[in-house]
Order: structure tokens, then C-alpha cells, then sequence
């Protein structure tokens, strides 16, 4: 009784002290949450009469979809605290007179526990359910400031560039100055880039000069893509040198703001080799390459320049003249790819499209000239995003199914290589090709549509519904599909499956080839181990798919029904494959003979064995036959066997040199086991007198049985040529036959004697 206290008392100590704090804060955040929810409210009401701006309003909505996740969270923190509780209380029992007060105090602790935890998680599901609704509202507000602002015109953008040059020329002071003010030291900067250009300019100047000479062109010769690169990137390593050092410099200084976007500018050159390659093919010099380049550092140099917010170091007349400057190169840099792509032989289809494209590229930008900033905003992000994302899954697409064709079809050498590492043959079909083709444009579709709805500026409530879908899964009958899962379960299981065949590879050829093991052996492990991987594999998969572990005693039962009305063989022949497998009763290489069928194992599998037979015919015999059945095995032991050659010679010859010549045929045969102590010597044996021969008979076990017809036919060949050589006569059967003739019967007269009528 007193251990039963004492281990109450600890329970108690473990779950209740450590919790008092968290207690105080999970009672403290739902007053402070629903006092923030209606303080939200009536902002959102107030809105009816003075309707905010779009930032505003963008602004409060992540506010709201905060709380409400916060809401979810805690709830469901309720809920599993919840549940351990209720298990506590009920390993406690029923109370039971007379038992200890300090039980009885553990009791209602719990019992006071669950009521705290059942209103914590009543309130947390109100608040996550007010956050559903608030959000809805502001949902709403949203779209009617998102079309009032649509349409609505404010200053052209040639207007605010005047008045930047004059606040910039020094004319007239910024009605709107910049949020923040940049605080830059000027010897720090000049410090760190002078040391950086110092050390790392020679250096990127001696590299780039290498790659160069490495990789010189040679006239006549085709330029080969990895010269191309090395040659771009040598000639651009030491401008990226130099720029890296100013950003270096200007970080070092503290204007992250400047830093930023120069490192944009960095990556953009770094990365302009492999546009051109990608771009141009093999040729370094088409007219399409250089403004894919500078397209390719604007949008990078834009990118970073949002990330560091370098809007609020600007005034806003500097900012929106700006930003007019970059949409009206971003225009002009996309409309001279079009037309530079257009005139080439294999994008032809473009050439007739070039002209509506050129408006849609062009209007975002000239909407937000003319004033009409939101419009020109959603048209930019929404046309220019929808082509990036386009462009970026067609490259994903043909690197990655170009990539599984030519592993498929295995004509490059790295290809060979990659077959050959995952244990296939050259003309072996590589499993799971076809469905990891279909995920990869699965994948890329569901990426290229989530990324549309990004691109056109669709907030996270619109987006919610396809992000709850693929993450959260659907409802079929009483079972939650969920098609993330689904898909990442069946990636899982396909890697699994060829890792399965890889390791099976590397056990059979290389781990186990060097061991004492003989090949059954190995070919138990092989198989065992690469079942076990994929039984893994399959668990885990299922278990990823959302499959509880737990259900599985459900499919076992139906299995179960399954055996009763007719698996029954499969489940025998499943048995008996391991029993074939532990014990090795036959392994590949062994001579056996089951039931009529002869020949030797090539395999042993789960289901059935595979046995060749003399004839090269693959006899598929099921497992179960292999063990209720007689099974002859020559080479379970051992793979000696045993020859009988017999032979009869005619009455009157020396049998002491017939035995002497049969003996000397046997021992000068290679295969013939002569002095081995673990078998008999060969030996002649007088059988019988025959009819018309005495029957001799000579014995002898050989190395190898499957080796008998052989060394059967090299004997007799021997003994022949021996018993010519010796004059011994090998006699053939003699019959002498008698005919009895008829008194009555008509004898035939003699040839000219006439006949009577």
C-alpha cells in the first residue's frame, strides 16, 4: 500500500508542479486573445464609415490569422492534455473505501485538472472560431478596398520624377521624408573594401585567367558546354570579386540597404553563364543571351532590394520614381527577349504570338506610369510572375524527365554508371520510372498553381482552401484522403524499392562475395534483407499515408477472411518460401528432381522456385510442393555422385586384365575421385554370367555429379579403345531361333514342277 502512495505522490509531483507555470500562462493568454479579438471587432465595424487603406487592412488580417492560429494551437494542446488526464484518472480506478488521503487528493487534483482543461479547451475553441468569422469580415473589406483602390488614379509617375529631381537638386524640401535613416561609416567601408579588393582581386584575376587557358577554344573544333561555362565564368570572376568587396564593405559600414542589392548584382553575375548556356545552347555569342543576362540581374537586384525593405531609407517620390524606372526596364529588357527569341528556327510558334504578348508584357508598366499604381502592381506581379513560374517548372520538367529518360534508356556513360550502381541491366526496364514521371508533373502542376495564386496577389484566405486541401485532405465515406501524404508516402516507397534492389546488389557482388558463405547462403541474406527493406518501406509508407499502425489488426482479420475462402495456397507458398530460405533444403546451383521435373535451381523466392531444366525450360514449382513432397537434391552435401558403367566381354577372356583395364579408364579420368578417404576408391564388379557375356561392372564417384553423363560417355569411349587395344571382344546377344513345321500343312514343290488343278 505504501509503494502504491509513494508512486501516486510521484505521478502527482511530475504532472502537476512542472505544469503550474504553464498553467498560469494558458489561463492568462485567452482573456488577453479575446480581449484582442474584440477590440479587433470593433475596428473592423468602425470601417463601415471610414473604410482604410489596403495596407491597413492586409495588416490586421495577418493579426487576426495569428491569433486564430494561436487559438488552434492551444486547443489542441487542451485536447491532448485532456486526454492524458482522463487516462490518469482512470488508472486510478474507482475510489474505494478506506483508501489513503493522499490518493483521494491525487483524485481530485486530476478530477480539477480535467475541468480546467475542458473550459481552457471550450474557450480556445470560441476564440479560433471568432478568428474564422473576424477574418471572413475582413476578407470581405478586403475585396471592396482592393477594387475601390483597383481603378482608383493617383499621381502619374513622369509628375513624381519631377518633383524628385527638384527635392534631389535641393529646389524644394520632401513633404514625405524616408521612415528610417541610414547610419553609414565611411572608413569602416573604405577599410574593408580596400582589404578585401586587396587579397581577393589578384587571386579571382589568376583563377579567371586559368579557367581561360584551360579551357582555350580550338578552331574547328564544337565548344563543349563545361568550356563554355568555365570561360564566361573566368572572364566574370573578377568583376564579381569586385563587386562582392563593395557589398562587403558597404555591410561593414552599416548600409545593408546598399549591401543588399549589389548582392544581387553578384548573384546575378555568377549565375549568368549557366543562363547563357541555357539560353543559347552551345553558342556563345546569340543575340537572346545578353538580355536574358541583364533581365536576369535586374530581377535579382530588385528581389534583394525588397528583402532589405530599401522603400523605407527612401522618400516616397524617390521610391515610386524608382520603381517607375525598373518596370519600364523590366518592360523594355522582356519585350527585346521576346522579339530576340522569336526569330529563332525552333521557337517559330512565338513568332506569331510575339504581338499579344508585347501588350500584356507592357501594360503593367504603363498602368502604373499613368497613375493607376494598384492595377499596374497586380499586372506586373500577375504577368511576370505567371512567365517566371511558367519558365521555372519547364526547366525543372525537362531536367527532371530528361534526367529519368536517360537513366532509362542508359546511352550516356554516367547513365551506365547510375544502372549499373542500382543493380539493373543494360536492357532492364528501372522500376518505378513511370510513376516518379507522373509525380514530377503532379508535383509541378500543384507548385505552378499555387504560385499563380501568389503571382496574382490572392490573399491567404483564397489560397487557404487549396493549402487545406493538399495538406489537410478530403473526405471519401469516413476516410480523410490526404494527397500530400499520399504523395510523399508513394516517393518514400519508390526510393525504398530501389534502395531495396541497390543494397541487394552490393551484398550479392561485393559485401558477401569476399565471406566464406557459400551462394544459398547468400542468396538467403540477399533476399531476406532486401524483403525486410521493403516490408519496411511499405509500413513506413503507410504510416506516412496516415494509416495508424493500429488498423493493420483490422486488414490482418480481413486477411484472414481472405485465407478461409481461397488464399490459402498463397499464404502456404508464402510460408514455405521462408522456411526454404532459413533452413536451405535447395539452393541456386543444386540438381534436384520434384516430382517429373529435373533440372537445376536458379532461384528461391517467396512464392515458388525457379528450376532449369536440361532442356533450358524455367519450371515455376511452388513452394509448398518443395516441402510436402519428395525432393531428390544430388547436391545437398556434398556435390559428389556416383558413375556405373557396365560392361560384359566374351566367354574366355581374362577377367583379371578386363578388371585391370577398367580400373586404369577410371583412374586416369580428371574427374575421378581416386584417394579421397570420404568416398570409395573406383571398383570392378563381377555381376553374373550372361548369356553370351560376363557381365562386369565398374564404380567410381566423381568431383561433380551434374558432371555424370560426361564422364559416363568419356569411360566408355576409354574402355572401347582399351578392350581393341587388348584383343578383349565385347560380345553382342545371340538368338538362335527354331521354327516348327506343319505335316499337314502343303510343302512347296520344287522350282518346274507342275501343280495339280
Amino acid at each position: 500500500m505504501k509503494a502504491r502512495v509513494l508512486l501516486f505522490l510521484c505521478a502527482w509531483l511530475a504532472v502537476v508542479v512542472p505544469g503550474l507555470a504553464q498553467n498560469k500562462a494558458a489561463t492568462e493568454w485567452p482573456a488577453e486573445a479575446e480581449r484582442a479579438l474584440d477590440r479587433l471587432q470593433r475596428e473592423v465595424e468602425g470601417w463601415a464609415n471610414d473604410p482604410p487603406a489596403l495596407e491597413k487592412i492586409s495588416a490586421r488580417y495577418q493579426e487576426v490569422l495569428e491569433l486564430r492560429r494561436r487559438a488552434e494551437e492551444c486547443g489542441n494542446a487542451a485536447a491532448a492534455t485532456l486526454e492524458a488526464t482522463r487516462l490518469k484518472i482512470d488508472a486510478l480506478g474507482a475510489p474505494v473505501e478506506g483508501e489513503a488521503r493522499d490518493v483521494q487528493q491525487l483524485r481530485e487534483d486530476f478530477a480539477n485538472e480535467r475541468k480546467r482543461l475542458e473550459g481552457q479547451q471550450g474557450v480556445c475553441r470560441l476564440l479560433a472560431l471568432g478568428g474564422k468569422e473576424l477574418l471572413d469580415q475582413i476578407q470581405l473589406e478586403r475585396q471592396r478596398a482592393f477594387s475601390r483602390e483597383l481603378l482608383t488614379r493617383s499621381t502619374p509617375v513622369w509628375q513624381i520624377a519631377l518633383a524628385s529631381l527638384r527635392v534631389l537638386t535641393g529646389e524644394r524640401s520632401s513633404d514625405e521624408p524616408a521612415e528610417r535613416q541610414l547610419e553609414f561609416s565611411t572608413a569602416r567601408f573604405g577599410v574593408i573594401t580596400g582589404v578585401t579588393l586587396a587579397v581577393l582581386l589578384p587571386v579571382a584575376l589568376g583563377v579567371g585567367g586559368w579557367l581561360r587557358r584551360q579551357h582555350r577554344r580550338i578552331e574547328g573544333a564544337e565548344p563543349t558546354g563545361s568550356a563554355i561555362l568555365a570561360r564566361m565564368f573566368g572572364a566574370r570572376l573578377p568583376w564579381i570579386t569586385a563587386v562582392g568587396s563593395v557589398a562587403g564593405g558597404l555591410a561593414a559600414g552599416g548600409a545593408n540597404p546598399l549591401a543588399a542589392p549589389l548582392l544581387g548584382v553578384m548573384g546575378s553575375l555568377a549565375l549568368a553563364p549557366l543562363l547563357q548556356l541555357l539560353v543559347c545552347s552551345k553558342n556563345p555569342r546569340c543575340p537572346e543571351g545578353l538580355p536574358a543576362r541583364i533581365l536576369l540581374g535586374l530581377v535579382m537586384f530588385a528581389v534583394a532590394a525588397l528583402l532589405v525593405e530599401v522603400r523605407s531609407y527612401l522618400p516616397e517620390p524617390i521610391y515610386l520614381s524608382v520603381r517607375g524606372v525598373f518596370l519600364v526596364l523590366l518592360g523594355l529588357l522582356s519585350l527585346w527577349l521576346l522579339f530576340a527569341l522569336s526569330r529563332r528556327p525552333d521557337f517559330q510558334n512565338l513568332h506569331s504570338l510575339r504581338l499579344p504578348l508585347a501588350v500584356v508584357l507592357i501594360v503593367g508598366p504603363a498602368a502604373d506610369w499613368l497613375g493607376y499604381r494598384t492595377l499596374g502592381d497586380l499586372l506586373v506581379t500577375g504577368v511576370y510572375g505567371t512567365l517566371a513560374a511558367a519558365i521555372l517548372a519547364w526547366l525543372l520538367y525537362q531536367a527532371v524527365i530528361g534526367g529519368l529518360d536517360a537513366l532509362d534508356a542508359g546511352e550516356s556513360h554516367t547513365a551506365q554508371r547510375m544502372r549499373t550502381f542500382l543493380g539493373y541491366k543494360p536492357t532492364e526496364r528501372i522500376r518505378g520510372l513511370i510513376a516518379l514521371r507522373w509525380l514530377t508533373i503532379l508535383g509541378l502542376l500543384l507548385a505552378f498553381g499555387y504560385s499563380l495564386l501568389l503571382a496574382w496577389q490572392l490573399s491567404e484566405a483564397d489560397t487557404a482552401a487549396l493549402h487545406d486541401v493538399v495538406t489537410g485532405g478530403f473526405k471519401v465515406g469516413a476516410v480523410t484522403v490526404v494527397p500530400s501524404r499520399l504523395l510523399g508516402a508513394l516517393l518514400v516507397f519508390l526510393l525504398l524499392l530501389n534502395l531495396a534492389r541497390w543494397l541487394r546488389r552490393q551484398l550479392d557482388e561485393h559485401w558477401l562475395a569476399g565471406t566464406r558463405l557459400d551462394a544459398g547462403a547468400r542468396q538467403s541474406i540477399v533476399t531476406l534483407t532486401s524483403y525486410a527493406i521493403v516490408a519496411m518501406g511499405l509500413l513506413l509508407s503507410l504510416s506516412m499515408a496516415g494509416l495508424e499502425l493500429s488498423n493493420l489488426a483490422i486488414i490482418a482479420g480481413a486477411l484472414s477472411v481472405g485465407i478461409g475462402f481461397g488464399l490459402q495456397n498463397i499464404v502456404n507458398n508464402f510460408v514455405s518460401g521462408l522456411i526454404l530460405l532459413f533452413e536451405r533444403p535447395v539452393r541456386p546451383g543444386d540438381w534436384v528432381i520434384v516430382g517429373g521435373t529435373q533440372g537445376y535451381v536458379k532461384k528461391v523466392s517467396i512464392r515458388y522456385t525457379q528450376i532449369q531444366t536440361f532442356e533450358r525450360a524455367d519450371v515455376l514449382v511452388p513452394n509448398s510442393e518443395l516441402i510436402s513432397n519428395q525432393v531428390t537434391n544430388w547436391m545437398l552435401n556434398d556435390p559428389f555422385g556416383r558413375v556405373e558403367v557396365p560392361v560384359g566381354v566374351a566367354y574366355g577372356s581374362d577377367t583379371d586384365k578386363v578388371r585391370e583395364l577398367l580400373l586404369t579408364a577410371a583412374r586416369e579420368h580428371p574427374l575421378v575421385m581416386k584417394d579421397d578417404p570420404r568416398v570409395v576408391p573406383p571398383r570392378v564388379y563381377f555381376m553374373n554370367f550372361g548369356d553370351s557375356s560376363l557381365n562386369m561392372e565398374l564404380r567410381c564417384f566423381i568431383r561433380q555429379v551434374d558432371q555424370r553423363i560426361n564422364v559416363r560417355s568419356d569411360l566408355l569411349f576409354a574402355i572401347d579403345k582399351a578392350f581393341r587395344e587388348a584383343d578383349i571382344e565385347i560380345p553382342f546377344p545371340q538368338r538362335v531361333v527354331h521354327q516348327a513345321v506343319d505335316a499337314a500343312a502343303p510343302q512347296p514343290s520344287a522350282p518346274g514342277t507342275p501343280t495339280k488343278p
